[in-house]
């Protein structure tokens, strides 16, 4: 049996019922902080938990800066070049997937169709306004906490403990998430679409390095 505030959250975010389709493309544009903060736009598909994430990056309307996440098949990767030609950034190997697994663990807000039991989530509600979901994102099964309105069923924020880079070259379980400023409907699902995230969520050193805005939501196979 679902708890009840859980049916509340997938009731509103697939006010129509699940989508025949398990994936999704979506637009966005926002402003990330690597040291200074930089303006991006970007497109993030998801397959089921998958994603890849294509992102231009710089200052104002100049981005020469391409940036690719990707998370399949229990790996993740990072890949940054600038210009198309020189790369500055890669990233790859188990501390990446599993840091990638975390990530795709809270972006399921912007897939609610993966969030179903039938697609293996185990829920639990600590209260009307506090649902946990457990999933398997290989390497990693999390706990994630969704905050949600208690009359609505409305997303508030996500959390979880992902791992991630505590410092001195060593790798750990960090609080990390986002909070979710404005909603909208896209086609059959009401999905997040103005986010601040961070790591340290919820503690005296929550930085937040991410700010976005979904522009579109399209359903995909």
């Amino acid at each position: 049996m679902i708890p009840e505030p859980v049916q509340r959250y997938l009731s509103h975010a697939m006010p129509d019922g699940a989508p025949l389709k398990s994936g999704a493309l979506l637009a966005m544009e926002g402003r990330i902080k690597v040291g200074p903060w930089l303006s991006f736009d970007a497109r993030q598909e998801f397959h089921g938990h998958d994603f890849t994430w294509r992102a231009r990056a710089g200052v104002g309307r100049f981005r020469p800066l391409r940036v690719i996440d990707r998370y399949a098949a229990g790996e993740g990767s990072t890949e940054g070049r600038a210009f198309g030609r020189l790369r500055f950034l890669h990233a790859a190997g188990e501390d990446t997937s599993r840091a990638a697994a975390g990530r795709a663990a809270a972006e399921s807000m912007w897939v609610p169709q993966t969030l179903l039991r039938s697609a293996g989530v185990c829920w639990r509600a600590e209260s009307d306004a506090a649902i946990i979901a457990t999933m398997d994102v290989p390497p990693e099964r999390p706990d994630v906490r969704f905050e949600i309105d208690p009359d609505t069923g409305a997303l508030r924020s996500v959390s979880l403990l992902r791992w991630g880079d505590v410092g001195q070259d060593r790798f750990g379980y960090i609080p990390f998430g986002g909070t979710i400023h404005a909603e909208q409907r896209f086609g059959e699902l009401v999905l997040p679409s103005r986010v601040t995230v961070g790591w340290w969520f919820g503690t005296p050193h929550y930085e937040p390095f991410f700010e976005a805005a979904i522009r579109s939501a399209e359903p995909i196979a």
